[in-house]
């Protein structure tokens, strides 16, 4: 029998040419037909729609300050810190990066992260340990 060869093991994840182990949960290396990387984009609807509402506010609020005496400035105020606030959620925002194992039985998302250098460097060790296996 050949000796076991380790591709990686970082934070909870061991790649080795006879099996996978990713937070608890192994896999038989012989079993996987093929790994690929997923990205779910973020969700940005709500971010989008608070900053464009904020937008929308801010230019009406400051039409009436200017427009009027010049007094009422809190409806373009109140408008602008939505604005700002939309725009800081929507970059606040990261896609989820995940590590699709396809085998005979179907695919299984092995491993999810926010961190995309991670997953990448899991597809490659399980794709080494795929060709290392033959």
């Amino acid at each position: 029998m050949a000796e076991e060869r380790s591709f990686l093991n970082d934070g909870g994840v061991y790649v080795s040419n006879t099996r996978v182990v990713i937070h608890g949960t192994t896999y038989a290396t012989a079993n996987i037909t093929s790994v690929r990387k997923h990205v779910t984009p973020a969700n940005t609807g709500c971010a989008i729609v608070l900053a464009f509402f904020g937008a929308l506010g801010a230019i009406s609020g400051l039409v009436i300050a200017l427009g009027g005496n010049g007094d009422n400035w809190s409806t373009f105020v109140a408008s602008a810190v939505l604005l700002i606030i939309g725009i800081v959620w929507f970059k606040s925002l990261h896609p989820t990066f995940n590590v699709m194992l396809a085998t005979a039985a179907g695919e299984r998302q092995g491993l999810t992260s926010k961190d995309e250098g991670i997953v990448d460097r899991v597809t490659a060790a399980i794709a080494d340990a795929i060709v290392h296996r033959g």
